[in-house]
């Protein structure tokens, strides 16, 4: 008897799997690789230095990172020769130019982002934990990013040089949250005292880095 019922469930899985199809030889799924998935799929958190940078490692390279961390540290240690260093020469003399009208400098710059964040929090600070929450580099997904290509190239002209995209390999639009803590707390880790909105634009550019703020 026992024989008979197990005879006739094999025969009954045998015509489901000739109907739907049963393992993976008998059905192909498609199968979505990592370059597939979206900005943040994948995170990776970069302890090495003063502050902890979380990114996700397929889109953003390590010399990429390295400017951004350039920057924050900047401006937490108020720093106006190393952040000048980090931006974009054609806009950032643009910037103090004629956005801040020849009478703001690098230290200036630096002085001013460390005082309001300061203020702020009500105490003297370190950047603990900075995540780049998001990235755009593709023509079409930011009219920010789209909008300054046109602008570098327009600035360009103006000076009498070639255009800047023609030796840019990427330009690319950030997202990023940043965690402070009290200065000289060594804490390496998300805060309660938190900042997000943050946008800066990273080009590279004859194939080195520089950011726009």
């Amino acid at each position: 008897m026992k024989q008979g019922i197990f005879a006739a469930a094999g025969a009954l899985l045998l015509t489901a799997c000739m109907l739907t199809g049963c393992g993976a030889s008998a059905k192909q799924e498609e199968t979505i690789t990592s370059d597939q998935m979206p900005y943040g799929s994948t995170v990776s958190e970069d302890t090495s230095r003063s502050m902890t940078i979380s990114y996700d490692k397929r889109f953003i390279e390590d010399a990429l990172v390295e400017k951004i961390y350039a920057y924050y540290h900047a401006i937490e240690s108020k720093d106006g020769e190393a952040l000048g260093a980090v931006m974009f020469p054609l806009y950032h003399a643009y910037q103090l130019e004629e956005l801040y009208g020849g009478e703001v400098d690098d230290q200036a710059l630096a002085d001013s982002t460390y005082d309001a964040i300061k203020d702020y929090f009500g105490y003297d600070f370190d950047y603990s934990y900075i995540e780049i929450t998001d990235m755009v580099s593709k023509l079409g997904e930011s009219a920010g990013r789209d909008a300054l290509v046109l602008q570098l190239d327009q600035l360009a002209a103006e000076k009498g040089e070639k255009p800047v995209s023609d030796d840019t390999q990427r330009l690319c639009e950030l997202s990023l949250t940043r965690h402070v803590d009290k200065k000289g707390s060594g804490n390496k880790t998300e805060t309660p005292d938190v900042l997000t909105g943050e946008t800066l634009y990273a080009i590279q550019y004859q194939n080195e880095w520089y950011l726009i703020y």
